[in-house]
């Protein structure tokens, strides 16, 4: 019994780690003095209305988000953020669409001239796109 408690949760924690492993891959970095940062992850058997409504209220208790519309008929949330941990704010964006038999989540930030991302960014930005199916 023990060994199938084991192998359920080692199973859970692999999947999670792969998904999270999919979004650091997906990231890309364009522009030059001022980027713009995006990345994405998918989510089998997760709906879009689900997903959209897991990531706004995600979005309603991270530090540093200001301004956040919500718009569920577009699958759109945006904020702004302070991702540079500088004192100005970024735009972030999270698009939720439908892929397959799930839901793809899409985020871009675009930073202001000569600010870059601050911390664990990706490591932070993945958490967040990770609450699509909590």
């Amino acid at each position: 019994m023990k060994s199938v408690i084991a192998g359920i949760a080692f199973a859970a924690l692999g999947a999670s780690v792969a998904q999270a492993q999919n979004c650091v891959e997906n990231f890309t970095n364009s522009g030059g003095p001022a980027p713009f940062i995006t990345t994405y992850d998918v989510f089998p058997g997760v709906s879009t209305a689900k997903a959209i409504d897991n990531l706004a209220r995600a979005a309603q208790v991270q530090e540093g988000w200001l301004s956040i519309r919500v718009d569920r008929r577009l699958g759109l949330i945006t904020a702004q953020n302070d991702g540079a941990r500088s004192g100005r704010t970024q735009e972030v964006k999270i698009a939720v669409r439908k892929q397959g038999k799930g839901a793809r989540v899409d985020i871009s930030y675009a930073f202001q001239p000569d600010q870059l991302p601050a911390g664990n960014f990706r490591g932070d930005v993945c958490r967040i796109i990770g609450n699509a199916d909590r």
